[in-house]
């Protein structure tokens, strides 16, 4: 999208040419009208006319530059609305997926970059039993009082999004597998202090969080798959805890052919609750 100003910029210049065609067509026009432009009338006319033009002009660039400083802040509006999760305005799926893509990309591109990355799958614990007990209003304040923790506990330059349902992801920047653990540990506490609910019966909230370090460019879908693999080990280990480990090349695929045949039942995936 092309910037404001130079659009702005660009405004200006055709009106600006349009303002020099209209003086040149008043010349002559003026100039066979009066036969020249000896006499005081033709003179008067021209400045008049001239001058008529160029005050539109300046009235015309005031009125661009307002109607172009209006459309900005309707497209931001439409913009935050396109990439922002209605509920929790955190980033929501297909806006953070495109921009840890962006970040993951760009690692070793400048040497001035940190080249750690972290992404977290933050799940909230026993989400359904608050809905059922406490109603949908009550989980809404949950999943709102959570995504308000993550996003006030993290650096501006990390990423977090609401990525489905009782669902948050959140991709630390400089950050490798013992530094992850701090800021999840820090995650984890500080919503584990929080409750919702009446007063005289409160839920208290906890989270569960699995995540995957790296240091070199990865598919976002890969390191995705392994943060939320170990997010159902924390969630299999107790909730309210966390798992994070370095990032994992798949085995190559002679490996996963003799593998394939000991894949059962109890290895996929539960549903979490």
């Amino acid at each position: 999208m092309e910037h404001p100003l130079r659009t702005l910029a660009h405004l200006c210049l055709e009106i600006a040419g349009l303002a020099v065609l209209a003086s040149l067509a008043t010349l002559v026009a003026a100039f066979h009208v009066f036969n020249g432009f000896t006499s005081i009338d033709a003179q008067t006319a021209i400045l008049f006319c001239v001058g008529a033009v160029f005050l539109s002009l300046v009235a015309l660039v005031a009125y661009a530059a307002i109607r172009i400083a209006r459309l900005k802040a309707e497209n931001r509006l439409l913009q935050r609305a396109a990439t922002r999760d209605g509920l929790t305005r955190l980033l929501n799926r297909a806006a953070f997926q495109g921009r840890a893509r962006d970040m993951i990309a760009a690692i070793g591109r400048r040497s001035s970059d940190a080249q750690a990355l972290t992404l977290l799958i933050v799940d909230a614990d026993h989400f359904k039993r608050i809905n059922d007990r406490l109603g949908h209003g009550v989980g809404d304040k949950a999943l709102l009082t959570i995504a308000t923790t993550l996003a006030g506990s993290l650096r501006r330059d990390d990423l977090v999004g609401r990525i489905g349902g009782e669902e948050f992801a959140v991709l630390l920047k400089g950050a490798g597998p013992e530094e992850a653990k701090i800021v999840a540990e820090r995650l984890r506490s500080t919503v584990h202090r929080l409750a919702v609910g009446p007063r005289e019966a409160p839920a208290r909230l906890s989270i569960s969080i699995g995540g995957v370090s790296f240091d070199r460019p990865v598919p976002f879908d890969m390191a995705y798959r392994q943060a939320d693999a170990l997010l159902y080990k924390a969630k299999r280990g107790g909730r309210n805890r966390f798992e994070i480990a370095p990032f994992a090349l798949p085995a190559p695929a002679r490996t996963r052919r003799r593998l394939t045949g000991t894949v059962n039942a109890q290895a996929m995936p539960k549903a979490r609750i």
